[in-house]
Parts: structure tokens; sequence; C-alpha cells
């Protein structure tokens, strides 16, 4: 079949697309913008690569601007360094004269790169001093074990056959201590033995305990307790009067007028200040176990000299600071004994032996002192806390500094308590016990 070609309507038109003039321009104008702005963006990108360029090399002005800013600075930093070196200096010679003012060695003084503990001159703790303490109360120990022995020994031979008791030999001994004890007659138990003529089976374990107390005594009063710096009496009791009224002024410069004093201190005593010393604290006892007044025994000379040098290192040693800074370091050490026949004190008493009165909350007291008991006495400056005066138009005033004096107790007395001398049986007329005691003047108080 023959393709027939249609024939095409006379009034019918073909459709061809228009593009209108604007079109063509439009896009021209895209294509141009886009083309601006990459040569602006290339342009930008150069500049910045070329100001990253520029930083990295610095000109010679500017270069020469900052090697004079750094000697400037590095001069600045130097001579800062040396005025810190010289101010170093200048505190060395400082210390180097306090030191001095101390009573201490030069030599001690620190300096520049080196430090020496305590500012200068030798400390003395807590610690030494317990050591120390307990050195010299065994030496007391033996001391007083030895002169029992020696006594009992040089006592005569009762005959064959009597009762004679080994306790008897040592009444003169006690009758001896009886009599140089201070207060003796405050003690109840003390009474009861001198009311029988100190015939009692436990005399060895009082006479031990007795011979102690008074040593502690002669250690307390008249060593510790006195600047033994010289071998006159009435030179040391001045020096002792004269470092009170410092204390009590300025407790600052007595430690340092102390430190200064024992510096130039005797290295021993001579024998007549020690047997002065002796002749008054303990005569009887003295001239009983001592009979050349004119010179010591052995024991009594070691003794003295232990307790010379264990005074002179309490009073001569710098003793640290505490909270209180340099008034607290301005204390010094005292020794006390207490009374026979007194109440036992927990806080300044320490018992040897268990008592079981006390355990038992019943009232016991003290029947010797073994060795005394070590205190520090320092001064301390305080202040109020500052208050608004309204009167003052709400300023506050100025606060008083208030001076106070605290005791602080370094070694508790070793004491042994009337019960335990008391404990052998063959005391006629003991002292009555604490509840009694109580009992009776509970009593005696509702007749009246």
């Amino acid at each position: 079949m023959a393709y027939q070609q249609q024939q095409v309507p006379s009034n019918f038109q073909q459709y061809q697309p228009s593009i209108s003039p604007s079109y063509h321009q439009q896009q021209q104008q895209a294509m141009q913008s886009i083309l601006s702005n990459q040569d602006a963006y290339a342009i930008q990108r150069q500049q910045q690569q070329q100001q990253q360029q520029g930083q990295g090399n610095v000109g010679d002005e500017e270069y020469n601007r900052l090697l004079k800013n750094y000697k400037l600075a590095h001069e600045r930093i130097e001579e800062q360094r040396l005025q810190m070196l010289e101010q170093e200096k200048q505190n060395a010679l400082l210390r180097k004269h306090i030191t001095l003012l101390e009573g201490g060695d030069s030599a001690t003084a620190s300096v520049v790169g080196s430090h020496v503990s305590g500012g200068g001159g030798s400390t003395v703790d807590d610690f030494t001093i317990k050591n120390s303490s307990s050195g010299l109360e065994r030496r007391i120990n033996r001391w007083a074990a030895d002169t029992l022995s020696e006594q009992s020994r040089l006592a005569p031979t009762p005959p064959p056959g009597s009762n004679f008791g080994s306790h008897l030999a040592l009444i003169p001994l006690a009758e001896a201590l009886y009599a140089d004890l201070d207060n003796a007659s405050e003690s109840p138990f003390l009474e009861a033995l001198r009311s029988q003529q100190f015939d009692y089976p436990g005399l060895g374990l009082v006479v031990q305990s007795l011979l102690r107390h008074v040593m502690s005594q002669m250690l307390s009063e008249g060593i510790v307790n006195e600047l033994l710096v010289t071998n006159s009496e009435d030179a040391n009791r001045e020096l002792t009067k004269l470092h009170e009224q410092l204390f009590n002024r300025e407790p600052l410069v007595a430690s340092v007028w102390r430190r200064q004093t024992f510096s130039a201190a005797v290295e021993s005593l001579d024998p007549i200040m020690s047997s002065a010393l002796f002749a008054e604290h303990m005569p009887r006892l003295f001239a009983l176990i001592n009979p050349n007044p004119r010179e010591l025994s052995v024991p009594l000379s070691t003794i003295l000299e232990a307790s010379y040098t264990f005074s002179r290192m309490l009073h001569a040693s710098k003793s640290p600071g505490g909270g209180g800074g340099a008034m607290e370091s301005s204390g010094f050490y005292r020794a006390y004994v207490p009374e026979l026949g007194s109440v036992l004190d927990p806080n300044r008493l320490e018992l040897i032996k268990r008592c079981y009165r006390t355990e038992r909350g019943e009232l016991e007291r003290v029947g010797a002192c073994l060795f005394p008991g070590l205190v520090k006495v320092s001064a301390i400056n305080t202040a109020p806390a500052p208050t608004t005066s309204l009167r003052l138009g709400g300023t506050q005033p100025k606060p008083v500094t208030k001076r106070e004096t605290r005791v602080f107790v370094v070694r508790r007395a070793q004491v042994i308590c009337e019960c335990a001398l008391a404990a052998v049986p063959g005391l006629l007329n003991p002292a009555p016990p604490a509840s009694s005691v109580a009992t009776s003047s509970t009593a005696s108080s509702s007749q009246s």
C-alpha cells in the first residue's frame, strides 16, 4: 500500500520558540559577574599571601627597636637580682647581730645560700628535757638505794638472840629526813610514824622515798629555780631577782639576758658553794651522810654535777617558739615539788605505783615526791576582738594589747601515795581512809 502524504491545511502554522533579546543579555552579565568575582578573590588571596610573607620578614627598624627593648628588660632584671642579693646580705648581717645578742656563736648565723634552724643559738625541746629528766631521775634513785644500803651496813650488829629488826638501823636516817622535810607535819602518815618513833617494818621503802623527796626539793628550789651563775650565794640571789623583774616587764629582754648570763656561767660549783647548797636544803641529813662538811662525798658530788648540768641545759638554751612567736619563745622553765600530804592532782602529778583508792574515786594524798615536775612559764600578748563604737561614729577603737602569763606542764612530778608507803603491816596509828575522814567530818558538823 503506497504511502500517501497528507496535505497540510492552508491555515496551519508550525510552532517556533521565540527568544527575547533580554535573556541573552542576562546570561552575559551573569558570566561577567562570575569572572569579576573570581578575579577579586584571586587578588584578595594574593594580597593575603603577600601580607603573610611580609609579617615573617622584619625590617631593620623593627629589629633594632625590638632588640633595644629586650636589652632594657634584661638590664632591669639584672638590677633587681643585684638588689635582692644585697638585701639577703643585709638580712644575714642582721641575723648575725641577733645571734650575738642572744649569746650564741656568730659562726652559726645563716648566710646567703645556707639555712640554720632556730635563727641562732642552740634550742632545747620537750623531748630532750624528758630524756634528760629520766636520766637524772634514775641517778637520784640509785643514790637513794646506795645511801640506804650504806647506812644499813654501818649499823652495829645486834646481839644474837635479840629481836632487833633490820629496819631499826634506819631510824636515825628517818629522824634526820623528818627534820629536813618541808611541811612534814601535814602528812598524817609521817605523823603516825613519828608517834611510834619510826618503828615500822616497812621503813626501808619509806626512807628511800623520802631521800628522793629531799633531793627533789634541793634540785627544785636550790638549783633549777635559782640562777646559779657564780660561786657566790648573794650574787646568785640578786641575779634571780633581777631576772624576775625583767620577765615581768619585758619577757623577750629577760630571755636574751638569761642566755647571755648563762653563757658566762661557771662550769662547775666549787666545794664551798656545793656544801652550802646541801647544808641549806638538808642540814640534818647532810651532817649524817657526809661527815666532812668541807668536802663532798663522791655520790653527792656526782648528783650535784648532774643536777647543775641539767639546770644549765634548761636556762642557757633557747626554747623553741610556738604559735605565740617571739614572745612565746622567751619562756623559761621552773621546777615544782608537791607538798607532803597534799591531795593528788592528775594534771600535775603522776603515780609510779597503782593506787586502788584513786581508782575507786577516794581521796588520796601524796606520800613522797620521787622527782620534781617541770613547767614552762611564757608570756603571751593577747588582744580583744575589735568592736564598733557608736559614739565614735561607727569607727573601731584601737584594741588594747594585754600580756598573759601561761604555765605549761612539760613533765609531771613523779610521786608515790601514802597507801603504798603504809602497805606493810605494823603501823600502830595509820592515817584514816578518805571515806572515814569524810564521814567523821560530816558527823561532827551535824552535831555542832
